[in-house]
């Protein structure tokens, strides 16, 4: 009889409260993710990065987290909920709320929800200033057209975490959620996500960045636009729908510093070698190891091996059944008879077809070098821009910057709290809260936002 599990009825956050995340497995929350089709972490962990250990292999599916990561990923976990991912790890103040509204109706904003998992790394100064400039985020957004939303209901969201490295600029973040009809269960995107020190993760495509062979990460940074509200960088377009701008960012920073640096046309050519044939050509030792025999000589070379575990096998059938061992050493001998002659007969095809994977395969790292090759000096130091993997001509419309981590810029050197960089992300509301979301946009105070960035 096959069970089906019915839907909880709990809210967001007191399912997530009586997950034991000591037990689960960093996949899970990927695959959770997945199904949204919405996999990007929003917050940056500048100075807390995730930490696993391998229980099998090195695939991150099967990866469990360390103690220090699961108190990072709950607070990441945080930010993924207000943008509509998995649930809101956090419990609500007790205060009552209203859960069910009309289209029309305005209803008090509901009590603020605080992700503060590690946060007693803090001193109480430090979170006092932590505080007061997310508080100074939320006045901004009770002064602003969400002050009287019709239909849905507001929840303004604090989220900050465990401070590992003080010498590297320490992220939290604002966000107002929202809850078609009031409803509790509504787990739409979040209409407003203010992050304080972002890593560049952030504001760039993909779940994670690219690794070269330094260990050093790359970022593939959403297309940029003219800068507008006063931001350093604008990423996107608000409300551009089914485009590679569809998602929608605001940067500012501190005296406009850019927290990122461009990577080289070269340098992106070599992440691309040493991504196609691993570090000392590893991957391609490999699959030239794999494709210089073809089947019929491996068939022929593994012989003594194969009759061996036929014998083994006949062993074993005859302490059972003495009589059936010569019938199925028969019928083994005139399977494997046919199975060697039709591997002999296409030896030369799979001979010649092998030696073109081969080719193949290694004409996409030549291809690269031939490309560093042709290059002036001049060009290989240039910024490299790609429409898809390509690499493309500067001011191509839409392009992907290739960027790494500024580190001069989450380099600590008043304290790790500054606000140095401000990112505004929008997430496209549901079609009957546009509107409104529109209004928020067009009303904000973002003059305000640029002012903490440069007080």
């Amino acid at each position: 009889m096959r069970i089906t599990k019915k839907p909880s009825r709990k809210s967001p956050a007191e399912q997530v409260a009586q997950l034991d995340w000591g037990r689960i497995p960093v996949s899970r929350g990927v695959k959770s993710l997945q199904r949204h089709g919405k996999l990007a972490f929003l917050f940056g962990a500048t100075n807390n990065h995730m930490e696993t250990r391998p229980v099998h292999d090195n695939r991150i599916t099967i990866h469990l987290m360390t103690h220090s990561a699961r108190k990072v990923v709950v607070s990441i976990a945080l930010t993924l909920a207000t943008a509509g991912f998995i649930p809101v790890c956090a419990s609500a103040q007790t205060a009552q709320r209203v859960e069910s509204c009309g289209p029309n109706d305005v209803v008090p904003w509901w009590p603020r929800v605080t992700a503060k998992l590690g946060a007693e790394t803090l001193t109480a100064a430090e979170r006092a200033t932590v505080e007061q400039r997310l508080g100074a985020v939320e006045a901004l957004a009770r002064k602003s057209p969400y002050a009287t939303a019709r239909g849905f209901a507001v929840e303004p969201i604090f989220g900050f975490h465990e401070i590992t490295n003080r010498t590297q600029l320490y992220p939290y973040l604002f966000a107002l959620d929202t809850k078609n009809r009031c409803s509790k269960y509504d787990e739409s995107a979040a209409h407003l996500i203010v992050n304080f020190n972002p890593d560049p993760m952030a504001w760039s495509a993909g779940d994670r960045p690219l690794i070269d062979e330094r260990g050093e990460a790359l970022y593939i940074e959403r297309p940029r636009r003219e800068a507008i509200l006063g931001s350093t960088a604008t990423f996107g377009g608000f409300h551009e729908d089914n485009t590679n701008t569809s998602a929608f960012f605001l940067l500012f920073t501190t005296s406009n510093e850019p927290p990122t640096l461009p990577v080289s046309r070269e340098e992106y050519l070599r992440y691309r070698i040493f991504e196609h044939e691993g570090k000392d050509q590893e991957k391609l030792k490999a699959v030239t190891a794999n494709l210089s025999k073809t089947p019929y000589e491996r068939w022929v070379e593994d012989a003594p091996a194969r009759k061996k575990r036929n014998e083994e096998l006949f062993a074993v059938i005859a302490k059972v059944n003495a009589a059936q061992v010569a019938k199925t050493r028969a019928d083994t001998e005139k399977l494997e008879q046919a199975e060697v002659e039709k591997l002999k007969r296409a030896d030369a095809f799979e001979r010649e077809k092998q030696a073109k994977d081969l080719a193949t395969y290694k004409g996409i790292g030549d291809r690269y070098r031939a490309q560093i090759a042709a290059m002036s000096p001049q060009e290989r130091s240039s910024p490299a821009l790609l429409v898809g993997f390509d690499l493309v001509p500067q001011g191509t419309p839409n392009a992907y910057a290739v960027v790494r981590r500024n580190p001069a810029f989450y380099r600590v050197r008043t304290s790790p709290f500054e606000a140095r960089a401000i990112l505004v992300s929008m997430p496209g509301a549901c079609k009957e809260e546009r509107p409104q979301q529109e209004q928020l946009y067009k009303q904000f105070d973002w003059a305000a936002i640029k002012k903490m960035a440069n007080p």
